[in-house]
């Protein structure tokens, strides 16, 4: 296989996944309407381009099962076939047989696969086919020298689908031109590829009208441009700090300009990593169909945000949290019988909504479901049979929402299928805190829960506050900064239960000397220190701080051995005098310090990995 072939091939592949997304939406869209024509052309038309492109580029298997599939479709388009419940699901089946054949012929551009079983359900479907379970993954056969290639014949129902697809293509030909796009993982960039089998009308515009022309790069080097943006980056805060220190009036307006272009070219590098939320939360839309019908639910999932960007790193690791979290809505959430909904006076569909935007710098996800809510009394007496919660200890309705985080919490007294073990949530919250993120619940019994994940847009570069305490210097990103004030100009107030409080405004703040956290002693009184008001966390609360030295953007390092894992500090960087200072999470800072009163002192020269 020459380079030529193997990069349509990887080409095709990289489109098909895309492809084969969008199929999966259009099945779930015809559950509910099993009619509509224009959604039935369409599958038609994706599942025709699928087949003629693998063929074109040399997937005779992937072609061969295609077929199949295209005329399974067609005869759900023709009347032949009525799109029940179970033709639907062995549709989803052998669209997830046709996603798990990508992902192995990513990995093995020669391997082969058995789908005998799948294609003789389609050619032959009964009542019961299409469970709700998801397919299993077929076996991967391992190409043998002496088998003899697989052929796709043109037939008479070939032929009879290539005039049927004529038909039913010609409201929408411009739309089939364009029905691959790029996968979410690369930067839109055409390589070469084989024409798509759907035809082709006469465009009565410029075809150059309004297109905006890309390329297909790959992540890896979007990576390393990324990397080299975040070291110009300290450099530039480096270069910025000696010009000021030597006066001269032209380098330090050459630097200013040099910045403004620095932070220009950081923007736009940034985004080649920004990608919205769309393609992952569509797939939580089968899902939550898949979960329903194995508990016997009737649930639908409504969309919000889907535009809403987000860093792709960020965005894979959050992909499993919301797996759990949408079953979580749909197991736990959404009442058990559609007689307890109709008491409550509710839909007897359940509705779960996944939403996403942005708030102070952050990302927002919210899953809502409209069902039972979380019962404080349940949640405590379950902790408390398994331990996680000593006997004696009171905790505040708001606090045992908290508690189906503990590993091994579980609600459920048998495990099934679904749910039950008591890992989902602990993994939710495990994952999430990776990240840098955090995550909220408000309840309210028998109206409903929503779970609030709050995420950073990015991992790489950050706008940030540097503050300084005694001789050290920290990081405060701005995104949990809400305001800062001095000190002296507020009342405040040692209390014996809170500690010291500043009255703000007619609101009583917690107010917590920086220097405490880390066992630094700072020569100034409290009421000379100045005050940063947060409120990203659950509860608002102050730091007092030495001084702030001003507002830069910041590149995120990995902290050394000795500080890996401490909670409070999100990670590490080095400043313009080239010498390093922690990244704070003054929330998980601040809990620290309520819960075990733990204090770390930083040593001079805190490493960087």
């Amino acid at each position: 296989m020459d380079d030529f072939e193997k990069e349509l091939k990887v080409g095709f592949l990289d489109e098909a996944g895309q492809a084969v997304a969008d199929v999966e939406q259009c099945f779930l869209a015809m559950e509910s309407d099993p009619q509509n024509q224009d959604n039935l052309n369409k599958i038609f038309r994706l599942a025709h381009n699928l087949k003629g492109s693998s063929k074109a580029v040399g997937f005779s298997e992937f072609g061969a099962f295609t077929h199949e599939f295209e005329s399974f479709i067609l005869k759900i388009k023709n009347g032949e076939l009525v799109a029940t419940p179970a033709i639907i699901s062995l549709l989803l089946r052998a669209n997830d047989f046709i996603l798990h054949m990508i992902d192995s012929l990513k990995q093995n551009l020669d391997a082969q696969f058995d789908f005998q079983g799948l294609l003789e359900e389609m050619k032959s479907p009964s009542v019961d086919s299409g469970s709700s379970e998801v397919v299993q993954e077929q076996e991967v056969i391992q190409e043998d020298p002496t088998a003899v290639e697989f052929e796709a014949v043109e037939s008479a129902s070939e032929a009879a689908i290539e005039s049927e697809l004529e038909q039913a293509a010609a409201p929408a030909i411009q739309e089939a031109s364009e029905t691959f796009v790029p996968p979410v993982e690369a930067i839109p960039i055409p390589a070469p590829q084989a024409p798509l089998a759907a035809p082709q009308a006469p465009r009565t515009q410029s075809s150059t009208s309004n297109v905006e022309e890309s390329l297909r790069v790959s992540l890896s080097k979007v990576e390393s441009l990324i990397n080299f943006v975040g070291e110009m980056v300290i450099l530039q805060s480096v270069l910025k700090e000696q010009a000021h220190k030597t006066g001269e009036a032209r380098l330090i307006k050459t630097v200013h300009h040099l910045e403004k272009v620095s932070k220009e070219i950081q923007d736009t590098s940034m985004s080649l990593r920004m990608t919205p939320v769309k393609p992952t939360f569509q797939k939580m839309t089968r899902i939550v169909r898949d979960t329903a019908q194995a508990l016997g639910k009737d649930v639908q999932l409504l969309l919000e945000g889907e535009d809403t960007e987000l860093d792709k790193t960020v965005l894979e690791k959050i992909n499993d949290p919301l797996v759990h979290l949408i079953r979580n809505a749909v197991d736990h959430g959404i009442e058990s019988s559609k007689e307890k909904r109709q008491a409550q006076n509710k839909p007897l569909r359940g509705t779960v909504i996944l939403k996403a935007y942005h708030q102070s710098g952050r990302l927002i996800i919210e899953v809502k479901d409209d069902g039972g809510g979380l019962n404080p009394e349940i949640l405590i007496q379950k902790a408390r049979s398994k331990g996680i919660l000593k006997e004696g200890v009171e905790v505040k309705d708001k606090d045992a929402f908290q508690l189906i985080f503990a590993p091994g919490f579980s609600t459920k007294e048998q495990v099934t299928d679904v749910s039950g073990r008591g890992v989902g949530m602990d993994v939710v919250k495990t994952n999430i805190h990776e990240i840098g993120g955090e995550i909220q619940i408000d309840s309210t019994l028998n109206q409903g829960t929503t779970f609030r994940i709050i995420l950073p847009l990015t991992l790489a570069i950050l706008d940030a506050m540097v503050i300084s305490y005694s001789d050290s210097r920290f990081v405060l990103p701005m995104n949990h900064v809400y305001e800062t004030i001095p000190t002296k100009d507020h009342q405040v107030q040692a209390t014996t239960s809170l500690g010291d409080v500043i009255l703000l405004r007619g609101e009583n703040l917690r107010i917590f000397r920086l220097g405490d956290f880390f066992g630094l002693k700072s020569q100034k009184k409290l009421e000379d220190l100045i005050t940063i008001v947060i409120r990203s966390g659950p509860e608002p609360f102050a730091l007092a701080v030495d001084d702030i030295l001003g507002q830069f953007q910041v590149v995120q390092k990995q902290l050394g051995p000795e500080l890996q894992g401490m909670k409070g500090v999100g990670g590490s960087t080095i400043l313009g005098d080239g010498k390093p200072a922690l990244i704070l999470e003054p929330v998980d800072l601040v809990k620290r310090k309520l819960i075990s009163g733990y204090v770390v002192p930083i040593e001079k020269g805190v490493s960087v990995a």
